[in-house]
């Protein structure tokens, strides 16, 4: 028996929460989707006076309401994960841009760790020439390697200069 397509993207996105934690962004993708695919339609009936585009945005919006969509949260554990994983700043904030979080999100949540720490970077850095091995190199090769790795030109002067 066939549900109303409300109910069907509803479901199939608390199933896709369930599993994964997600951003509006990436839950909307993954909604459109499911829209494009055929077997939708032998599930779900979609009323034909109302755009698709609009019962996603409804869903979304519905799961946001129910605090369903915790994208503080996940930003938080995101950016912990890339911080052990020694990424730079510009690194981490192009990563969670990918992700889909908002830029002007990622951009206080950076700004609010580097109130807390100001040497974050630095610190990331000396992790990263440690497990890499790399502290040995001369000084013109570290410095390109760390440039290729998106760290700031401050932190590796400061670095160099210890």
């Amino acid at each position: 028996m066939k549900v109303s397509a409300e109910k069907y993207l509803f479901s199939e996105a608390v199933k896709y929460l369930g599993k994964y934690p997600a951003t509006k962004k990436k839950i909307e993708e993954y909604l459109q989707k499911k829209i494009r695919n055929k077997k939708t339609y032998q599930k779900a009936v979609f009323p034909e006076n109302i755009e698709k585009d609009a019962i996603v945005k409804n869903t979304v919006s519905k799961l946001d309401e129910l605090k369903m969509i915790n994208e503080s949260d996940y930003l938080e554990s995101m950016f912990h994960y890339y911080q052990k994983s020694y990424f730079s700043i510009r690194k981490i904030k192009n990563k969670l841009h990918q992700k889909g979080f908002d830029q002007k999100t990622i951009d206080d949540f950076i700004l609010n760790q580097l109130q807390e720490d100001p040497d974050f970077e630095v610190k990331i850095l000396k992790k990263y020439i440690q497990k890499k091995k790399i502290g040995s190199l001369e000084v013109s090769q570290l410095k390109k390697k760390l440039y290729q790795q998106s760290f700031n030109e401050n932190s590796i002067y400061k670095i160099i200069n210890e």
